[in-house]
This record gives structure tokens, C-alpha cells and sequence, in this order.
């Protein structure tokens, strides 16, 4: 029994010593935490239609990390640098749809958006000015020839140059056009 109490004692003291000064090498031992990069497809969602390299060889931007959701029939992503929470660039698509051509421009389209030639069965852009902690955004939104109903949503840093939004709007294009889905 007095063992025990010595035993203790002399882990409480060890202990006790331990908080009285910090042992700066083991923090030195340990080093920078490093960032592994995980497979934009890995957040499962609408990110397994992504990944990375293609987004970049599109828009011209590098993203590291992507967050998924699925409510229903809707999945999304969203993908971002880890520096800095803008830009993101978000998707999200319904996995079908009823609505035909006249029906999406007519009652899915936003109010002041423009019309898209040459995107599924029918398409819009919709710019609008930044606000709050971010710079514009540009959306495009389409009726996939799959009856899907896909939307691209990129939210700029609030440091973005209009030059930067309109680069970006053809990008952002070609993106949505290499991604618009076929009918199976």
C-alpha cells in the first residue's frame, strides 16, 4: 500500500512540474502542421462531378478544399482556397426535373439575368455587385439536356476588379458547358 502512495506522489510531482515551464523542444519536434490535399470527389455531393485540375484548367483558379451537402433531390459542393474564404466557387444540382425550356426561362429564371445561347436546354447568367465581406458574383444556371437543373455560382474576393468579373464570365461558361450533362 505505501508503494502505491509513493508511486503517486511521484507522478504527482512530475506532473506538477510540468506545468510550471513548457518544453519548447517537443513543440519544436512536432513542426508545422502540413496540409494534404484531399480529392475534391472525396467530399462526396455534387464534389464528385469535380476536381481540382479540371476546375483550374477552366476558370484559371486553384482550389484546395471542398464541403458537400444533399437535401432531398439537391446536392452541392462548394470548393475554396485554404488561404482565404473567397473565391469559392459553389454547385449545385436537382437531380431532375419536370420543367422544360419555356417553363425554366419563365419561372426559373432570375429577374434580371441574361439569357445563355448554347448551354443545355436553356441557360442564364446573373451578375450582381459585391456585398458584405465579398466581391461580385457571377452565376449561370441551366437546364441540363438530362433535365437536370445545374447552377455555378463563383463569389469573388472583395478586392475583384470589374476586368476580373468579366474574364471570369466566359470562364465560367466554358466551365458550365464541359460540365452540362447528356441524357443517359
Amino acid at each position: 500500500m505505501r508503494s502505491r502512495f509513493v508511486v503517486l506522489g511521484a507522478v504527482a510531482l512530475l506532473a506538477l512540474g510540468g506545468c510550471d515551464k513548457k518544453d519548447k523542444s517537443a513543440d519544436e519536434a512536432l513542426g508545422p502542421v502540413d496540409f494534404v490535399e484531399q480529392p475534391a470527389a472525396s467530399a462526396g455531393g455534387a464534389c464528385i462531378l469535380w476536381d481540382y485540375d479540371f476546375i483550374k484548367s477552366k476558370i484559371g483558379i486553384k482550389f484546395e478544399v471542398a464541403a458537400s451537402d444533399q437535401v432531398d433531390d439537391t446536392s452541392t459542393c462548394v470548393v475554396q482556397t485554404v488561404a482565404n474564404d473567397y473565391p469559392d466557387l459553389a454547385l449545385s444540382v436537382v437531380e431532375s426535373t419536370q420543367a422544360d425550356a419555356k417553363l425554366f426561362n419563365s419561372d426559373l429564371k432570375p429577374d434580371k439575368s441574361t439569357t445563355l445561347k448554347g448551354l443545355g436546354k436553356a441557360g442564364y447568367r446573373l451578375n450582381t455587385a459585391a456585398g458584405g465581406a465579398h466581391g461580385p458574383v457571377i452565376e449561370i444556371g441551366w437546364l441540363s439536356e438530362a433535365k437536370q437543373l445545374q447552377t455555378l455560382r463563383y463569389t469573388f474576393a472583395k478586392t475583384a476588379k470589374a476586368a476580373d468579373v468579366t474574364a471570369m464570365n466566359a470562364k465560367l461558361l466554358d466551365l458550365a458547358k464541359a460540365m452540362d450533362t447528356t441524357a443517359g
